[in-house]
């Protein structure tokens, strides 16, 4: 509760006995004129709640009262003294009572109000001038959306016709004030470096350091992901989307969102990026017109995630760099708005099959159900009590809505809050599974030993084609492999097919090892290039260098793709793997692979001085390639695949001895 300071309230009353302050003339002030009044006799911030304070109790119906209330409130009369306020406020406003409901009226207060009104709304810092323009466009939005409702019969469009016209309409008016909103949102949430040197004390100072390093690393850890998920990218639709492909349903919805999103980034790359923002707006504007936004249905007890941004695209700086910005502007269009689309599609139909099985689609829970499922189905998971900390998890992990998302599709035919959401839960994660089995059963009868059935493997749900391996589960495999493997404490080898025990005797992984690892690999560029530097190891093996970590910060995923597949398998199926991933069918390349650099080993270290780093490095590389066709020679030999688990791995290991002898030999 706002309260004055005493000499302030002092000021205050003797202002209206002096008669320089009366009630009736505030009233015909305009919000401005009223500010530098008070501001004569008081501080900024008190002369604004002060402001404020009389501008409420304008709205009351009894505005005698309410003046008499508001001086007594922010000055904190005497008995004697509200007495004699009292008579003056009598005298002066008489018993004025009517309601300013007339917006030319209200213009002479509702600056400070509606200030702090929108302020609360839209959970940021806005000024009397900023609330007169959000106000303009609420009030334009209101008006199109009076002519919608007059527009609707019985709450649905009387033909298509009317809803492209006045239901788009009223969609670009809210898209307008929306897109305002959110740009006084942005400004006010920017960060800026300060100088901690200009700081005071240490302890400032020391602060002032904490707060730029932070600002640094946000500003680092959202623009890499942006970078290395968005250039030249339209894989929500083989990945965040991929159950709806499967489901019949919703099957034709994909289609046709895909078919389109192609078209977007088609019109960004050709026109520019002014053409992408105009694309953006369209879309929500389509959306807002359709009938089961105008009802509620989209935010009736959880918000279907339209418009809301996607975790690929934590920021759109990327589109400014010279160039390439329309690469990263046309892949944003793509993917945001296929998103937002393919949502409205999904839940449309969602709510269409509920009704048919007669459920009533104004019971909260029902459909909260419905709309959460809709977000899974398409990779966006609830974080629970973590949402608001969302944004905080992606500088950490790669996408933390989406894998949350990704176990919601394996939980939520069990944990679903209804009975219809567990259904169509269950419809879609059978659905799923069968059209990835269906496709690898094909590729088994076509292609022999390109698919692998068992799920303690990395390969399970996935094509090879070579060494190259294109996911069809939308990235669920992982976290079925990652059960799989708990469940049965032992994990197969996706290049040897050796399948090893866990815990099974010193250096061996456990449960926990696999768990762990599965995190490290879904952490963020910039948490990867942090956990490098701690342990003092890339992924590959590597030693932690300036040059190879700027490269995991800056490198799309699309390049890096292509790069390792054309090194491994070649360019024909480097295209295949670019087209995979461009459409979020994950393509991954890789072959056997020791990294004689992080070995510690007397044998390798001496090779290492006695022939220098270039002819070390072309060993190591003759080494991988002729260990990688020894393993393709047993893998194919039927006396290798007899043998039991342990004997394989006995006999690999010494053919690995005798090519390594051969390849040091070759170069001493």
């Amino acid at each position: 509760m706002f309260c004055l300071p005493p000499q302030e309230a002092e000021k205050l009353k003797k202002a209206f006995k002096d008669g320089k302050i009366s009630p009736d003339k505030l009233v015909e002030m305009t919000s401005t004129e009223r500010r530098e009044l008070f501001d004569k006799y008081l501080s900024a911030e008190s002369a604004k709640e002060v402001n404020l304070l009389f501008e409420k109790k304008l709205l009351l119906v009894n505005q005698e009262k309410a003046m008499y209330d508001w001086a007594r409130e922010v000055t904190g009369l005497s008995k004697n003294e509200k007495e004699e306020l009292s008579e003056k406020i009598r005298a002066r406003y008489a018993v004025k009572k009517e309601r300013l409901y007339n917006p030319a009226k209200d213009e002479v207060f509702l600056g400070e109000l509606a200030s702090d009104v929108f302020s609360r709304k839209y959970r940021t810092d806005v000024s009397t001038e900023e609330a007169q323009i959000i106000a303009e466009l609420a009030n334009d939005a209101q008006k199109k959306l009076d002519i919608v409702e007059d527009k609707l019969v019985d709450g649905e469009w009387a033909t298509e016709r009317d809803r492209l016209k006045y239901g788009i309409d009223y969609g670009s008016a809210k898209v307008a004030l929306d897109n305002y909103v959110g740009h006084l949102k942005r400004e006010a949430n920017k960060e800026y470096l300060v100088n901690p040197l200009n700081e005071k004390t240490v302890q400032k100072k020391a602060l002032a350091v904490l707060k730029d390093a932070r600002i640094a690393y946000n500003f680092i850890a959202d623009n890499s992901r942006a970078i290395v998920a968005g250039f030249f990218d339209n894989s929500f639709f083989g990945r965040q989307g991929r159950q709806a492909l499967s489901r019949p349903a919703t099957s034709r919805a994909w289609l046709r969102n895909f078919a389109q999103s192609l078209m977007d980034m088609y019109s960004v790359l050709r026109y520019g990026q002014a053409t992408g923002d105009a694309i953006q707006d369209g879309i929500k504007a389509e959306i807002y017109s359709r009938t089961n936004f105008l009802n509620g249905n989209y935010e009736r007890g959880k918000k279907v995630d339209i418009g809301t941004g996607e975790e690929e695209f934590p920021t759109s700086l990327p589109a400014k760099i010279p160039y390439l910005g329309r690469l990263f502007k046309s892949s944003e269009v793509a993917y945001e708005g296929g998103a937002m689309r393919l949502r409205a599609d999904i839940a449309d139909a969602m709510y269409t099959m509920a009704e048919k099985q007669g459920l009533d689609l104004n019971d909260k829970e029902e459909i909260k159900a419905i709309n959460d499922l809709v977000n899974i189905m398409t990779g966006r998971g609830s974080l629970g009590s973590y949402e608001n900390i969302g944004k905080e998890l992606n500088r950490v992990f790669f996408s933390a809505k989406f894998a949350k998302s990704q176990v919601d599709k394996l939980t939520r035919p069990v944990f679903a809050k209804t009975r219809f959401a567990k259904k169509q839960a269950a419809l879609n994660l059978i659905t799923q599974m069968a059209s990835v089995f269906l496709v690898m059963g094909m590729f088994e009868l076509l292609w022999p030993d390109s698919v692998e059935w068992d799920p303690r493997s990395a390969d399970f749900g996935k094509l090879k084609i070579g060494n190259t391996r294109i996911d069809l589960t939308g990235g669920i495999a992982s976290y079925m492999t990652l059960a799989a493997r708990i469940i049965k404490q032992s994990t197969k080898s996706s290049t040897t097919g050796i399948i090893a025990e866990l815990n099974d005797g010193y250096g061996s992984q456990d449960g926990m090892d696999l768990f762990w690892n599965f995190i490290e690999n879904k952490t963020s560029p910039m948490a990867s290039v942090i956990k490098d530097l701690v342990k003092q190891q890339t992924f590959e093996g590597d030693k932690p260098t300036l040059l190879n970590e700027s490269r995991s910060l800056l490198t799309p995923i699309l390049a890096e793709t292509v790069y390792e597949t054309t090194e491994i398998d070649g360019a024909a199926t480097a295209l295949l793997a670019l087209i995979a991933e461009g459409m979020g069918f994950s393509a991954g390349t890789y072959t056997y692979r020791a990294n004689w650099n992080a070995s510690t080993s007397k044998e390798l270290t001496e090779f290492k001085e006695r022939v220098g780093q270039k002819t070390f490095d072309k060993a190591n590389k003759e080494y991988n390639s002729l260990v990688a066709d020894k393993i393709e020679e047993l893998k194919k030999n039927p006396n290798w695949q007899n043998l039991s688990d342990e004997d394989k791995q006995k006999e690999l290991t010494k053919e690995k001895r005798k090519i390594k002898d051969r390849v040091l030999s070759k170069y001493r």
